[in-house]
């Protein structure tokens, strides 16, 4: 079967320059480059963030080729949570984690590997208790939005950010986590 082309997994640190790299060439490789907000981003930044804040995963192919990565910070109560902007506090920013890079080679788009990825991404935090993935997305990035939708994310609110560019900010519970902290948000919206 086609999916089963694609090996993923949780990213050793290691892999932290190969995951730069790719995210790099995604970045300048695209058309309209304000939907992928990558490039102030630097190669200790990714390294922090695939092992001392949060950790990576990556997709594969069976010859080893990276194709995808996605990076999953854990931010505290950093000011970089998206939980800040959401109204979170205390306790509750320290169960949310930032789906914050995922980036797929264009020869390699089509087969699902972000939405993958993210799945791959939950099941590895499943022991992690009640949690608060939360993702921004640019609303001029329709196929990011889909996928996200589609594993159950729901856009919270919209606004600048990274500088002028505008986002959806989204969020998931897992583990059992209380949607109703973002009720504020979450009533506005329907």
């Amino acid at each position: 079967m086609e999916q089963d082309r694609y090996i993923l997994r949780r990213a050793a640190p290691e892999e932290s320059e190969e995951c730069y790299r790719l995210m790099r060439r995604v970045w300048t490789e695209l058309e309209n480059r304000e939907v992928f907000a990558v490039d102030e981003l630097s190669l200790d930044w990714v390294r922090e963030n695939m092992s001392a804040r949060g950790f990576g995963v990556t997709a594969r192919t069976p010859e080893g080729e990276l194709a995808g990565m996605l990076i999953v910070v854990c931010p505290g109560t950093d000011e970089d949570s998206y939980g800040w902007e959401a109204g979170l506090s205390g306790e509750e920013l320290n169960r949310v984690r930032n789906m914050e890079v995922a980036a797929v080679l264009p020869e390699h788009r089509g087969h699902g590997l972000e939405r993958r990825m993210l799945a791959c991404a939950e099941e590895l935090m499943e022991s992690d208790g009640p949690l608060y993935l939360m993702a921004t997305i640019s609303p001029d990035n329709p196929p990011s939005l889909r996928t996200a939708e589609k594993l159950g994310y729901r856009v919270l609110l919209t606004k600048n950010m990274y500088g002028a560019h505008l986002r959806h900010i989204l969020v998931k519970p897992i583990g059992g986590a209380d949607l109703r902290v973002f009720e504020k948000y979450l009533s506005e919206r329907e």
